[in-house]
């Protein structure tokens, strides 16, 4: 036992060494978690005119069952798993990666509220501090100030992660309108019931642009991004069974465990949502067949076609700042 002990604690001592060698923390003051803990976001540094501005996932909590204390359903503190698993567009070894030698700036997820919340929330005998405005904001001034002649910049996110990419990106296009500048969602198509009662909770920052409703949809937004910034490239991607986004949505309704009819009508709606925004020319989408969540984080990156239409290929286009062609089986 004490071997194993000893084994561990050196292998945990390992990832952290080499998770030093490639992310530098940047501590936030006044940055919190949903726990009360404090809040840091990661920087890996490449070329400073070259900047991937990542949102992490992490699921979301509304309610006193989702966001308890022994509740799965989201971070409830810094976790950097991705980093240290290295894999997808978070492996900084490999060439073949589309953002190889780029900066990359990784925001931590920890606050249930897709990164846009700005309350603290009393669910009954414990609070949950819905702070991810505030935590992100600190990592886009970060950005805005380091990078201020950046030239290419790629916005995403996997699962609550691309909404905190596409709720921010108005921020991002106002600061670098001279730049190329992609905003790529990945696994977060905004699939949600009429009755959602989680921005009301959260007092969410919304973006700021032209047109858009009090609570805006997801596929709102991209539209609404594309035609207020012509020359950005706005994509989505997702499978047509994403397993995370049916989960989300059936606790939405009240299931605990999705229902076959409650699968199918987030299909039919996430497809409406996908496309949707495409009657804008700068807009694009990579579906894929399967139940699979989130892509970038994984070796599928390097490996996904869709007929003979390779993922890497498509996310090197947006990399390079074009419209990629649209993709679905």
């Amino acid at each position: 036992m004490k071997r194993l002990i000893a084994l561990v604690v050196a292998l945990a001592l390992a990832l952290a060494q080499g998770l030093e060698a490639f992310w530098k923390a940047v501590e936030v003051p006044g940055g919190v978690c949903s726990d009360g803990s404090p809040y840091r976001f990661y920087v890996s540094p490449g070329d400073p005119k070259k900047v991937v501005l990542d949102f992490q996932g992490g699921g979301a909590c509304w309610d006193a069952a989702t966001c308890g204390p022994q509740s799965q359903t989201y971070r409830k503190r810094v976790d950097v798993q991705e980093l240290l698993l290295a894999q997808g567009i978070y492996n900084r070894m490999s060439v073949a990666n589309p953002f190889f030698g780029w900066t990359h700036v990784f925001v931590p997820y920890c606050t249930g509220d897709l990164h846009v919340g700005r309350a603290t929330v009393d669910y009954g005998g414990f609070k949950v501090h819905h702070q991810g405005a505030r935590n992100a904001q600190a990592a886009l001034e970060y950005v805005f100030r380091n990078h201020a002649q950046a030239e290419r910049v790629f916005v995403t996110g996997c699962s609550a992660g691309a909404y905190g990419a596409i709720f921010w990106a108005d921020k991002v296009l106002a600061t670098y309108k001279n730049a190329q500048v992609a905003v790529c969602g990945d696994a977060g198509v905004g699939v949600a019931t009429p009755d959602f009662p989680g921005y009301a909770r959260w007092n969410p920052r919304f973006p700021e642009l032209p047109g858009l409703s009090a609570r805006p949809s997801v596929s709102e937004i991209y539209l609404a991004l594309s035609r207020a910034y012509p020359k950005a490239v706005l994509a989505q991607y997702t499978t047509l069974l994403d397993g995370t986004q049916i989960f989300f949505y059936g606790l939405m309704k009240g299931e605990r465990t999705p229902s076959e009819a409650t699968a199918r009508e987030w299909a039919t709606e996430a497809q409406k949502a996908v496309l949707t925004p495409a009657q804008a020319e700068n807009y694009t989408f990579y579906l894929a067949p399967g139940s699979q969540h989130c892509i970038l984080p994984r070796p599928e990156l390097y490996t996904l076609k869709v007929g003979e239409a390779s993922f890497l290929d498509w996310l090197k286009a947006l990399a390079e700042g074009k419209v990629a062609p649209r993709v679905r089986p």
